[in-house]
């Protein structure tokens, strides 16, 4: 039995704070458990967190003595820290041991979880970003003051919150409509009623009720001098009526018109998103999209499986050819959750297969042949998720005389060519469903190999005096990069003493940081535009008024004939811009952290529980 467990042991994560997702899989035998606890203790021993804790702990005794209403009080506001930071403030009083949770281990579409949440980090950056620096959008080499390296296809993606906004259409279609295909496919027909049901009741609470609460602590908020900065040159933050009643009524019609359900979505024509987050444009489109999806399976929900695939494929292609690709979107995630059961990844690669194709009782051709044949496989998925990334990284303006992009851009259906944000419409969309279906079909690889060859095999104290050679920056890099894909079998890596395979490409999102972002990515969505305006712009505002007298000094510099003085002027004021964003960046990204962690657990998990509730209640059958 291996020391290291094939489950997924996160110790820095406290799910009883930040998750309320339910994921599928088995729980830990009891002697995997003891050799978790033997190893967390020994590394709590040997990297001096335990002589921190109980430094610690000894200092709030005293402060707790000297100081008790103090103490009570920060006690009570405690659940004002980050979850990761109370998490650590608990470990280190000891009220929770050194020792690893019983994680629930990651599902075999856990990378979608942390795909949204890199994507809503995506979209942050982006709208923090082009307000300042609006080049950014510009194509490279389009012009030629063009050739920045942000600009560059494929860096670009790095902050393309349009493409993001794509990814996030796809996910909604896969998740919304796997539990149901998965009835339909088992043969439950009367689970697919009682699926499609629940799924339709809680769709819209689980979508609206987050922002009726975000828009109304933002009415709150306006109502306050100076809270709100508006950006240069237009007033987009939320209206300040004259007294609190007209506030609130305001509120109270700009809500209704969010969540109606009557209110048409044609496309990304006349888009209006909320007058306290106009970010929440995409919110009645995601909507249509659930509803669409859930009446798609409904239609088909009897019918031949071929005759489900080309229904669903006529409603997204049909839309596609009228422009409006977001719908399409969602027919796209219904498809690829489709596939993902008729051709599921787990069929194509197992741990058993990579076993066999090392196995010195097979063939030898046999097994140069699975083996080449994993690698053109591993070069497929690679190259379609760099074709993708391309495409995802399709610019705003100036893309058609881009380089990588001109020819692309005449290639396009005749109801996206009226301007270039129709033509990046459909790149980027594109892309980004090559992008997940890359991700799905990823093929697994061992971990890196001096893991698996310094494993150790056996339990107990034997087992810790082999981990005491392996360096500390590996065992920590060990624990938190483990993962159990429930569609992949794990009973070669046990026998071995090594750590489970994994799709390569998937590691990007099932990554502690990446599966965090994923958790609060809705919370972090509905308040990085708030946090933008009371935080970024308050400091960045007089940076950029310094910077704009910088340059008309060095203009009139330049006008004198003191070339030199003028370069000198300007570079200094630039610098002075590059550092003042580079601190209001790091404020505003630590504020808005703080703000979706805490929205997440005292907002956003509370009305997952009370739509699960009222969904239990309102469809309980007498």
């Amino acid at each position: 039995m291996p020391l290291f467990p094939t489950r997924d042991t996160r110790l820095n994560v406290d799910y009883s704070l930040v998750s309320d997702q339910l994921y599928d899989g088995d729980v830990h035998s009891d002697e995997e458990v003891e050799n978790e606890k033997a190893y967390a203790r020994w590394v709590w021993n040997r990297t001096g967190w335990h002589k921190i804790s109980l430094i610690f702990r000894a200092a709030h005794s005293r402060l707790s003595f000297a100081l008790p209403f103090v103490a009570s009080f920060a006690k009570h506001l405690s659940i004002l820290l980050p979850s990761f930071v109370l998490s650590l403030y608990r470990r280190l009083l000891g009220r929770t041991p050194p020792t690893p949770v019983r994680s629930r281990p990651l599902g075999s579409t856990a990378y979608l979880d942390g795909l949204r949440g890199v994507a809503a980090l995506v979209v942050y950056i982006f709208h923090f970003n082009y307000l300042w620096f609006p080049n950014l959008g510009r194509g490279y080499g389009s012009s030629q003051n063009d050739f920045l390296f942000w600009q560059l296809p494929i860096v670009r993606v790095l902050h393309s919150g349009r493409s993001s906004v794509t990814i996030f259409f796809i996910i909604s279609g896969y998740v919304l409509t796997l539990k149901t295909l998965t009835a339909i496919h088992k043969g439950q027909g009367d689970r697919v009623l009682d699926s499609l049901a629940g799924s339709l009741f809680r769709r819209p609470l689980r979508l609206y009720l987050p922002i009726i609460v975000s828009t109304a602590i933002a009415a709150v908020l306006i109502r306050f001098d100076n809270v709100f900065i508006p950006n240069i040159g237009c007033g987009d933050i939320p209206p300040r009526a004259a007294t609190w009643t007209e506030q609130f009524w305001h509120w109270l019609a700009t809500t209704e018109k969010t969540v109606s359900p009557f209110r048409p979505v044609t496309g990304r024509e006349g888009l209006w998103g909320n007058d306290y987050n106009g970010h929440l444009w995409t919110i009645p489109t995601e909507f249509k999209g659930s509803l669409q999806v859930f009446l798609l399976l409904l239609a088909f929900s009897r019918s031949r499986r071929w005759v489900h695939l080309f229904g669903v494929s006529i409603a997204g292609h049909w839309q596609l050819v009228k422009g409006d690709y977001d719908q399409t979107l969602f027919c796209v995630g219904l498809l690829l959750a489709e596939l993902s059961l008729v051709l599921p990844p787990s069929s194509l690669f197992s741990d058993s297969s990579l076993s066999w194709s090392s196995s010195s009782t097979m063939p030898r051709t046999i097994r140069a042949y699975l083996s080449d044949a994993t690698a053109l496989w591993h070069v497929g998925t690679l190259a379609l998720f760099a074709a993708s990334v391309h495409l995802m990284s399709y610019p705003q303006a100036g893309g058609p005389s881009s380089p990588g992009f001109r020819t692309i851009s005449t290639l396009v259906p005749s109801s996206y060519r009226s301007n270039e944000g129709r033509i990046q419409q459909f790149w980027i969309s594109t892309g980004s469903i090559t992008f997940v279906l890359a991700l799905m079909y990823s093929p697994p690889v061992q971990r890196w190999p001096r893991w698996g060859s310094r494993w150790p095999s056996g339990s107990g104290s034997a087992a810790l005096e082999d981990e005491a050679a392996m360096p500390q920056s590996e065992i920590e890099l060990a624990q938190s990069a483990g993962r159990n894909d429930s569609s992949v079998g794990n009973s070669s890596s046990s026998s071995s003493g090594q750590r489970p395979s994994e799709p390569l490409l998937q590691r990007l999102f099932t990554s502690v940081f990446a599966q965090y972002l994923g958790r609060i990515s809705y919370s972090l969505y509905l308040w990085h535009g708030a946090v933008n305006h009371i935080v970024g712009q308050r400091h960045l505002h007089p940076a950029a008024a310094a910077l704009q007298a910088g340059e008309g000094g060095a203009a009139g510099l330049a006008a004198a004939g003191l070339a030199d003085d003028a370069a000198a002027v300007r570079a200094a004021a630039h610098a002075a811009f590059a550092w003042r964003w580079a601190c209001a960046a790091a404020a505003n990204t630590l504020v808005l952290f703080w703000a979706s962690d805490l929205f997440y657990r005292v907002v956003d998990v509370p009305a997952v529980r009370l739509t699960r509730a009222i969904s239990a209640w309102a469809l309980a059958r007498v």
